[in-house]
């Protein structure tokens, strides 16, 4: 009877480690998973976060903008509404600077993007830029088809700097809902961040924009 109760542990021994295997694999596998389920779900919370920032700069530029324009011409020429108006501006604007980091450093951009994200970064900065020069919100950029700096004026939905200026809000909106990368090469995020904050596209946003977003012919 000792050797038939041999006999059967014996055979069980495979089995037994089978399942031990198994039960192993299995709770290495979904640790692994839930693992990857957590760093998901967290990463896609830091996204929606920057993404509710990135709301937030943009109301902020549309508040600063009417409170600014709306100004009696007198308020805009006094040195303390100016100061206050270019220190709210100038924390919007740098709102946006961190979020363009941000994507530069998470996202692989394609050159377009990277030029697209450049626009809003300038068409941003025009508000500041107005302040500064007193004057409503415009933007000095080339003439269609020649190098002679004009100054457009944000003054209906249809002018060209403030529709350019919605579409790439959209367009930044966008991006920024899609998951992010977990990382990238700094010499990558450097690249990218270089085209994006490059000042060669001062002047000629509203028409990249245009171009590169269908947005027809800009008059």
């Amino acid at each position: 009877m000792g050797g038939t109760l041999w006999m059967e542990t014996v055979k069980a021994v495979p089995n037994l480690a089978v399942a031990l295997l198994t039960l192993t694999l299995g709770w290495l596998v979904g640790n692994r998973l839930t693992a990857r389920w957590d760093e998901r779900k967290k990463r896609r919370e830091l996204d929606l976060l920057a993404l509710g920032a990135f709301y937030e700069a943009y109301g902020q530029f549309c508040s600063i903008w009417k409170s600014w324009d709306g100004a009696p011409a007198s308020f805009r020429e006094d040195d303390r509404f100016q100061a206050e108006m270019l220190s709210r501006a100038a924390e919007a604007e740098g709102k946006v600077e961190s979020l363009l980091v941000r994507l530069a450093s998470e996202h692989s951009l394609s050159q377009r993007e990277c030029t697209l994200l450049g626009c809003f970064r300038q068409a941003f900065q025009s508000l500041r830029k107005s302040i500064q020069r007193k004057v409503p919100l415009q933007s000095r950029i080339y003439k269609s088809g020649t190098r002679e700096i004009v100054a457009h004026r944000w003054t209906s939905a249809d002018a060209p700097p403030y529709l350019a200026f919605k579409a790439l809000a959209g367009f930044t909106s966008d991006l920024m809902s899609n998951s992010s990368l977990s990382s990238r090469e700094p010499e990558s995020s450097f690249i990218a961040l270089r085209r994006i904050t490059s000042n060669a596209l001062e002047r000629t946003w509203v028409d990249e924009t245009f171009q590169l977003l269908s947005l027809g012919s800009r008059t």
